[in-house]
């Protein structure tokens, strides 16, 4: 049975042992009660069984997101090879809470109370491969569908790091002079998605945390807080000062 999924990543439970072959690599089997990561985006996966309800559809948004609760620094991460077969396995510890994990995936719903359970209980399933080598580098590579994303995934994960075009090129093993030509081939540019990335740490913790103008510029990377001022102007528009007045007056009066 081949496995289908929109997303870019599912992990599978297994009920029985099963056989998995995944492009041209040799066919492997995975054992009764064991979990698999695998990455669908161009790839050819077949199993000889597949029970679809226990198949947990991972987004991207989650993905990215799971990357960003870890707080590593991913410029320390090891590539993944791309000879190697994407996917890791390992035993399930927790199959009812995967089991929930899988029935969420598939819904369809804008409830955010929904969306937040969907969000922690795939959490909890990614977490169970934290003891191999190679997951974070098998999530970079799930999500390295264009440079743009790749560059956004290395700025976030030390936000507060006095990034270059040339350290965040050394990170993914291009020059700096290719990795803005990718970049322009995918109509961005670096200083605006570092821009970008800083501007909406800003906000964010401008509206939720108890810190000052000054602070907030330090946390973003910026040594002048009159020159932070004023890319936060241009990026929203207005001042710090003032965004957080009409954010606060917004709350005040729903």
């Amino acid at each position: 049975m081949r496995l289908c999924s929109s997303t870019p990543c599912v992990v599978v439970l297994t009920e029985t042992d099963v056989e998995v072959k995944i492009n041209d690599h040799h066919p492997f089997t995975l054992p009764e009660n064991h979990l698999a990561i695998l990455a669908c985006n161009n790839n050819i996966i077949e199993f000889s069984k597949l029970n679809n309800a226990l198949v947990a559809h991972v987004s991207r948004p989650v993905l990215n997101d799971y990357l960003q609760f870890l707080n590593k620094d991913l410029t320390q991460v090891t590539p993944w090879s791309r000879l190697a077969a994407p996917v890791i396995s390992c035993y399930s510890r927790t199959p009812e809470v995967f089991r929930q994990a899988a029935l969420h995936s598939i819904l369809e719903t804008t409830e955010r109370c929904e969306i937040e359970r969907t969000r922690s209980l795939l959490f909890t399933v990614l977490s169970n491969f934290l003891d191999h080598t190679g997951f974070i580098a098998l999530l970079m590579h799930m999500l390295r569908s264009s440079v743009k994303d790749s560059v956004y995934q290395i700025i976030q994960s030390d936000i507060h790091k006095e990034w270059s075009l040339s350290l965040v090129a050394s990170a993914l093993c291009l020059s700096p002079s290719l990795l803005k030509k990718k970049l322009k081939n995918e109509n961005t540019s670096y200083s605006q998605i570092i821009t970008d990335c800083r501007m909406r740490y800003a906000a964010q913790q401008l509206l939720m945390a108890d810190k000052n103008i000054s602070q907030v510029s330090q946390l973003c990377g910026y040594r002048s807080t009159s020159y932070f001022i004023s890319v936060f102007k241009t990026f929203y528009g207005t001042t710090p000062l003032h965004y957080v007045a009409q954010h606060r007056q917004q709350y005040l009066t729903v």
